[in-house]
This record gives structure tokens, C-alpha cells and sequence, in this order.
């Protein structure tokens, strides 16, 4: 992630660096969101029968669910609804007759793989036929994805249904009033690889509302609730109406209009592989799809639960498993994806170049970056890499820290982000290592954070000095950079 400075015209940047947001390579899997977990019993959908809660207003609806709390214990085991207040004070239903039906999981991946089928078959027609009509807007927005998912070269493509997770605060109640709450909204992996840059095949979670109308499902909105996997609705086909682009070793992915751009960010984004290959020349793909989109809504995605801090972000690299991992342990890292805040894309052609060098440099290191991998080596490698053949000059440097005091120890995880100084102090503690120790060094200490998760250890192993010393060492290199 590339972060805004507050003088723009300072160099190092009109961009500074950050984590991509995301759970780096190979640490724990988060643990599952609370959800209701299905039953096993009937068949299609639900008839309805005691404990039905039908259409009405807010206010008789809270009412009868009221009323059927107080009973829930004799009415759970009919088929009644279960009932939980919203935070607006209006009543959410869940049936969980439908949920107890022994055959929902098939049914329901049967609509996921029809809909997978569609895609490799390039079908509209069929894509659209598990769609629920009634919402214009839902409706054309669907067609909007099947056009961007037929637009992507995708050597492979399939939804696998994930019953064991549930979202009930996704389902908007405007849906589930018109299902007559007979709606369910699980977890689903979208499972794919884009051709000419995955390795290995990707996945991504999806939460789709299903509703049950007459006797069948269908898929009637996209779930939307902060508390979604990470990644929900931000995926490149969730955006307008996109076009994609590719060379060599990139797939960019922009906006359907915005076409007059795409020669000049796939050179760049060309040189900024180059700038990474000079330094990381194997242990990952090489590849990277690029998502340059005018649409705010897909960079915001990945911002739910800090909105404010979306202005200040150029791009992140997101880093993606070969499961989802809020809902599987143990998931392997399959590839980077780097995405663009639309906001960045007018940026100077430098700042751009610095921005994608940085981004893939993430990319690259991608395969071996682990929880224990500091923030400061994490990030500082980014920026090391990006300005790896420029002089930054002192004066420039000063103007950068703005009068910040040198630190007396390295920038700690927990506050790397509160300070934008951390940024330019870690790329000068890597570039210190790399003109002391080499860079065969630096690399070597970023990758022994796989084996160690202790700093002092890893440094001492890998540059034979102890952690105090790289600190006094480190020191020492900035006050003679600064002049």
C-alpha cells in the first residue's frame, strides 16, 4: 500500500509507503464470522405454516416476532422463524425450516455451478436465468458482471458453496420483506486464474443473498455489511463496465472509456517489474494483474472498517490463498493483486512508476512475508526497491521529515502507520543494510522471519551483529544522509 504524503512536493514521494491491507503469507487464518449454521432436513423452499412471518409494516412485524421469542423454544422445533432486533430497532427474521432441508447445499451449488458454466461458456442467458428480476438495478448490475468476467482471460473459473458460513446482518431488509424472510445469505468461494499470470488458482469470498421464491431459489442482491470477508464486493468485476488490457507479463484491468491510458500504465508497470526483477529475480510468478478502475467503490472495499483513511492510500497489494482464509486455516499464498485508487491514476508519471515498482516489490516478496516479517523491513524493502538506482538528495530528505527527531529504535508494527516519517526511516535502515551488509544480505533477513519470528535472532543469524548495533548503525547512516 502506497500512502499520500502531506507535501506533495516533497520527493520520495507525492507517495509513501504502507502494508498492503490483508493478511500477509502464511500467518493464522482470522477467525470465522459468527454466522447461523444450516440444518439439515426437507427440500425445496419452506411452504409457509405456524410461526410464518408475513409481509407487513416494521411495526406489527416486531410485534409478532416478539410475541414468537417468548415461544421460540416450542416453535424451533415446527419450523418457526428465529428473530434477532436490527440496530434500527426494526425485527430480522430467519426461517430455518428451509435451512434444516437436507438438500439446500445441493440445490444451491447447483445454482452456483450453472452459473460458473455460464461464465466458461460465455451464456448470458443462462448466467442470468438463477437472477431474481424484480430489482432493475440488481438486474443490470448482474449483467455487468457477466460482461467484466467474460472480458477477463480466465483459464479457469467456479463458485463452491461455503454452508458452514452465514450472513444474516448482509440481507438488506428490503430483500428479505419481499422473500418473506425466507432468505439465506452463506459464505462463497469464487475459485479462478487469470491466464498469463497465475500459477496457482486463486480464491476470493463472495456473499450473495438467495431468496426462495415459490418453490425455487434464486440469487437476489449481493450481501453488504462492514463485518464481510475481506475482499466482498471489491473484486474487478464488481466494478463498472471495465476493459483489459495486457503485455508481456501484465493484465490491467480499466474502466470501459479509459482506454487512452492503458499503452501508458502497462509500460510503466513493465519498468517497474524490471525494477523489481533486478532485484528479486525468482521465487514468485513475475506476473501481476493490475486494477486501474474509475470505480471509488472497489478501492473502498478494502477500507470498511477505516473509510478514513481511503483519501490518503495511492494502491494497495493485496495478497491472495488458495482458500479463503477467514474460513480455512492453513490457506497457501497463490499471488498478489495490486489495485489502484482511482484518485492516483492522473498522478505524474514518476509517482506512478514509484507506485507500481513498490506495489510489485510486494508482490515479489509476497511467497515468503509472514506475520513475525516487521513492518519496517516489510516496507522498507518496497521503497528500497522502488528507488533503488535514484539519489535522493539531503535537503530533501529533511523536507520529507519535516523536522521529525531521529528515532532512538526501529518503527514498531503497532504504530508504523501513525507517523508518516516510519515510511522513509525504514527504506533508510534497508538501504543502509543493503550498502553495509549487501542486498544479498537484506533479502536474506527478510526471508528468515519464515523459519525465526524473533527480530534480535534473525539479525544476529543473518548480518552477525546484534539488534542494538543495527539500531546504532542505523542511526548513525541517517544523520550522515540528513547532513
Amino acid at each position: 500500500m502506497r500512502v499520500t504524503h502531506p507535501e506533495p512536493d516533497a520527493p520520495l514521494i507525492g507517495q509513501l509507503s504502507v502494508l498492503a491491507a490483508g493478511r500477509p503469507a502464511g500467518s493464522p487464518a482470522r477467525t470465522a464470522p459468527p454466522g447461523f449454521r444450516p440444518y439439515q432436513s426437507t427440500g425445496h423452499c419452506p411452504p409457509f405454516g405456524a410461526g410464518t412471518i408475513s409481509e407487513t409494516s416494521p411495526r406489527r412485524l416486531t410485534a409478532v416476532l416478539a410475541a414468537m421469542i417468548v415461544i421460540l423454544a416450542v416453535l424451533v422445533g415446527t419450523g418457526a422463524a428465529i428473530a434477532s432486533a436490527t440496530p434500527d430497532g426494526t425485527a430480522r427474521a430467519v426461517w430455518t425450516e428451509a435451512l434444516r432441508s437436507p438438500t439446500l447445499s445441493k440445490d444451491l451449488q447447483a445454482i452456483l455451478d450453472r452459473r460458473a458454466a455460464a461464465v466458461r461458456a460465455r451464456d448470458k442467458a443462462a448466467f442470468m436465468a438463477d437472477v431474481d428480476t424484480f430489482d432493475e438495478t440488481f438486474v443490470r448490475r448482474q449483467e455487468v458482471v457477466f460482461d467484466n468476467l467474460v472480458q477477463l482471460p480466465l483459464s479457469e473459473f467456479s463458485y463452491v458453496l461455503e454452508p458452514t458460513f452465514g450472513y444474516g446482518k448482509a440481507i438488506a431488509d428490503q430483500v428479505a420483506a419481499r422473500f418473506r424472510q425466507r432468505v439465506y445469505a452463506p459464505g462463497v468461494t469464487i475459485r479462478y486464474s487469470v491466464t498469463g499470470v497465475d500459477s496457482k488458482v486463486v480464491t476470493t469470498p463472495w456473499v450473495p443473498v438467495f431468496g426462495c421464491r415459490g418453490d425455487r431459489w434464486v440469487i437476489a442482491e449481493d450481501g453488504t455489511a462492514t463485518s464481510l470477508p475481506y475482499g466482498v464486493n471489491g473484486q474487478v468485476w464488481d466494478a463498472g463496465t471495465i476493459t483489459v488490457a495486457r503485455s508481456e507479463r501484465v493484465v490491467a484491468v480499466f474502466s470501459a472509456g479509459d482506454t487512452g491510458r492503458m499503452g501508458y500504465v502497462l509500460q510503466l508497470a513493465e519498468q517497474g517489474l524490471d525494477r523489481v526483477r533486478a532485484v528479486r529475480r525468482g521465487g514468485w510468478d513475475g506476473k501481476v494483474l493490475v486494477t486501474a478502475v474509475q470505480d471509488q467503490r472497489i478501492f473502498d472495499t478494502y477500507f470498511a472498517t477505516s473509510p478514513d483513511r481511503v483519501a490518503q492510500v495511492a494502491a494497495i497489494a493485496v495478497p491472495y490463498y488458495d482458500r479463503v482464509v477467514e474460513w480455512h486455516a492453513n490457506g497457501v499464498f497463490a499471488t498478489t493483486r495490486v489495485v489502484f485508487n482511482p484518485q492516483q491514476l492522473s498522478a505524474q508519471p514518476e509517482e506512478l512508476a514509484h507506485d507500481l515498482a513498490h506495489e510489485f516489490a510486494h508482490a515479489a516478496m509476497g511467497p515468503v512475508t509472514v506475520t513475525a516479517t516487521p513492518r519496517w523491513l516489510v516496507e522498507g524493502f518496497a521503497e528500497y526497491v522502488a528507488y533503488k538506482h535514484e539519489d535522493i538528495p539531503a535537503a530533501a530528505l529533511r523536507r520529507s521529515l519535516r523536522g521529525t527527531a531521529l528515532p532512538t529504535k526501529l518503527p514498531e508494527d503497532d504504530t508504523f502507520y501513525a507517523d508518516s516519517s516510519n515510511y522513509i526511516t525504514a527504506w533508510l535502515a534497508c538501504k543502509m543494510i543493503v550498502e553495509k551488509y549487501g542486498e544479498s544480505r537484506l533479502i536474506a533477513l527478510y526471508e528468515s522471519f519464515q523459519r525465526v519470528t524473533e527480530e534480535d535472532i534473525n539479525v544476529g543469524s543473518v548480518l552477525g551483529i546484534s539488534h542494538s548495533t543495527l539500531v546504532r548503525q542505523w542511526r548513525d547512516y541517517m544523520q550522515r544522509r540528513l547532513g
